[in-house]
């Protein structure tokens, strides 16, 4: 099963012991016990690329060369954080963004109670969560992040930097370098600690993206949002969930229910901001509520064989109506892929930031090593790159909105919104233009 997610996000059902992975090593033994499983961990990841990833040349990359010198870095390591962080470093070599370690969940997760994003190329805060160690700490939406523990946060490495310090070598600290009004001040944060069960269930590995964004889970929140004003529908899709989740969390019919709660609407604005991939199958079923005849979305390009992704005609249609996608660097994979179909059919206006340009088609893997204590780790990997029939593909490009629109400092401060107002503004436009024409 393939899945257009995010990076460090799986689209397979993975059980992953919850515990750090110290203390499931500790409890194996010594450090040169510790060092043995890490290196065993350290091939299967490498055994899963070699044997899975779309290209057998692996664009190029040296992975026994990589492989060998993680050994050899983990032989050196006296703590196994910085074995675990080898071997992270080792595929993020590959340079790919689907292509990822996931090692054994957590226990103890840091929360530091804010959310931010690039804005552009700016990193700014959206939300500080109340009596948080963010709050406590004088935070407020609008400000800018310039760097994290002496990383710059930018758009190419704010989300890594997140990954790498809540998950892969979890930090009880964090020093962020900020900017408000011109002024530039360093913030020191002592997380939160929350503690999990001792064995979780995890579903689409949606839980690494919501240990970035400090949600417990992604169906914490309502995944859709809708209404309609003025004649004008809106939809908010906060992920294409993949197909083990479709009966268990009703997200496939959820999309399509809340299409219908917007039936009938004279234009239409479809929200994909924040929404980190999912499903081919649901992104395929999605798409055909907005194309007139059968379309070609895109091809899966695969080791073996090309798959068509195909949009058909379905069920309230609104094909015949004027539509505003609005995306954002949040925007990944499948919602990119959809995002770039309406744009480049001529079916849909895109508004807001230049989207993640992380688009793949992925599969994820389950292993493990050792014995009382088995340790559980996963690999995902690119199985297949999107192309599309011009010939393009999305993969560290991302989606050019039509009209860019990049909320300001100000504009989060105040919990203002201009780039849905400016995707209100232009429909209504186009509404209007259409009326005086029939007349």
């Amino acid at each position: 099963m393939a899945c257009l997610r995010k990076i460090s996000q799986y689209c397979a059902v993975l059980y992953l012991s919850a515990i750090f992975l110290s203390t499931a090593s500790q409890a194996q033994g010594t450090l040169a016990s510790n060092r043995d499983l890490m290196r065993r961990i350290a091939q299967g990841v490498a055994d899963v690329i070699q044997k899975n990833f779309y290209d057998p040349s692996l664009k190029g990359v040296d992975l026994q060369t990589l492989l060998n010198q993680t050994k050899a870095k983990i032989d050196a390591c006296n703590k196994v954080t910085e074995m675990n962080a080898a071997i992270y470093f080792m595929v993020r070599k590959m340079d790919d963004s689907h292509t990822n370690y996931m090692p054994p969940s957590l226990t103890l997760v840091p929360r530091f109670g804010f959310r931010a994003k690039p804005y552009g190329e700016t990193t700014r805060i959206y939300e500080v969560k109340q009596h948080s160690p963010a709050a406590q700490a004088g935070l407020v939406p609008g400000d800018t992040i310039l760097g994290i523990d002496g990383v710059v946060a930018d758009r190419k490495n704010y989300f890594p930097t997140q990954v790498f310090y809540r998950m892969i070598e979890p930090a009880g600290v964090m020093i962020l370098d900020l900017q408000r009004d011109g002024k530039h001040q360093r913030v020191t944060l002592q997380a939160d600690v929350h503690i999990r069960a001792a064995v979780e269930w995890i579903y689409d590995f949606s839980k690494a993206f919501d240990w970035i964004r400090e949600t417990e889970t992604s169906v914490s929140e309502d995944p859709f949002e809708y209404g309609t004003t003025d004649g004008i529908g809106y939809v908010k899709i906060r992920e294409f969930s993949s197909d083990a989740d479709l009966g268990k969390f009703g997200y496939f019919e959820g999309a399509e229910k809340v299409l219908w709660k917007v039936k009938g609407s004279r234009a239409l604005i479809v929200d994909l901001r924040g929404n980190p991939g999912g499903s081919v199958k649901v992104l395929e079923r999605f798409a055909g509520y907005f194309d007139r005849d059968e379309t070609e979305i895109a091809a899966m390009v695969g080791r073996d064989k090309t798959q068509k992704l195909i949009s058909r005609p379905r069920q309230p249609s609104f094909s015949g109506i004027p539509i505003s996608v609005l995306v954002d660097s949040e925007s990944a994979s499948a919602s990119e892929v959809l995002a770039r179909h309406l744009q480049r059919t001529g079916r849909a206006i895109v508004i807001g930031d230049k989207t993640a340009g992380e688009v793949a088609a992925a599969r994820a893997f389950e292993r493990n090593v050792g014995i009382d204590p088995a340790v559980f780790y996963g690999v995902q990997t690119t199985v297949a790159r999107l192309v599309f029939p011009d010939g393009k593909d999305l993969e560290k490009v991302g989606v050019t909105p039509d009209t860019m629109c990049i909320p300001t400092a100000a504009d989060l401060a105040a919990k203002k919104d201009p780039c849905r107002a400016l995707a209100v503004a232009t429909l209504k436009a186009k509404l209007e233009k259409a009326t005086a024409g029939s007349n």
